[in-house]
């Protein structure tokens, strides 16, 4: 496979939730977790492509507090790419 160098300029709290990311899928690199975060991205349905999980999480608890659900997992593990489950809201 052939492969090209990049370069781009991300911002340092884009930089630390890919770091965090590594961190809690025990990636071995950042340029790692980044080649398996895009080619995650290139292939997540268009439906949610623009779904805001924090407002949807948000929302969940608001619906707690309320006394419309009885539980919510706020902590959920999402499996990644190689199927590791991960938390992504801690």
């Amino acid at each position: 496979m052939h492969t090209q160098k990049l370069l781009l300029n991300i911002p340092d709290t884009l930089v630390e939730q890919i770091d965090h990311y590594k961190d809690i899928a025990n990636e071995p690199s950042r340029s790692k977790t980044i080649i398996d975060l895009l080619k995650y991205a290139l292939t997540l349905p268009p439906c949610f492509k623009d779904f805001d999980w924090q407002k949807a999480e948000a929302e969940a608890d608001e619906a707690i507090k309320k006394g419309k659900m009885k539980s919510f997992d706020t902590k959920a593990l999402l499996a990644d790419l190689s199927g590791k489950r991960v938390d992504l809201f801690s």
